[in-house]
């Protein structure tokens, strides 16, 4: 004798959990898109390097310094890690209020900021005694940050 069965339909979908996977809500990417902060209010930063990856805290990090691809970040105790990627990759990845652009090839962090020489341009004095060209292009804009981070 045979027993009726019930047959139920399969989604369309070839992925076994494709409607379970559709009602989930999606949790955030590290991936995110070029230009937006990954950890604005972070205190430390994971830095790529060839050797593995480096956390260090972002209230060292005086000055950063470009280098083709590669970034070299300088910190106040005078150390310097070598990152692969870009200036502007690593400025994605830092508060964007606490740094700030001087020149194509450097961002300071304004919380060691020591003085600002006018000039055409002008130049920084950093607290680590390290002298930095602003260029004529980033000078409004840096002297605007330097406003709105000092009050």
């Amino acid at each position: 004798m045979l027993k009726a069965i019930a047959i139920r339909r399969q989604s369309e979908s070839p992925e076994p959990n494709a409607s379970i996977a559709r009602a989930l809500p999606l949790k955030p990417s590290l991936n995110m898109e070029p230009g937006t902060k990954f950890a604005p209010n972070a205190e430390k930063i994971a830095l790529p390097t060839m050797e593995g990856i480096c956390f260090e805290k972002v209230k060292h990090i005086t000055y950063l310094e470009a280098s083709g691809n590669y970034t070299a970040l300088h910190f106040k105790d005078k150390r310097q890690v070598l990152v692969c990627k870009t200036l502007r990759e690593v400025e994605q990845m830092l508060p964007g209020r606490a740094f700030v652009r001087i020149h194509r090839s450097h961002t300071i962090h304004l919380k060691h900021l020591k003085k600002y020489v006018r000039g055409k341009g002008g130049h920084v004095l950093l607290q680590n005694g390290v002298t930095l060209t602003v260029s004529t292009g980033q000078k409004e804009s840096f002297l605007g940050q330097v406003k709105a981070y000092f009050g």
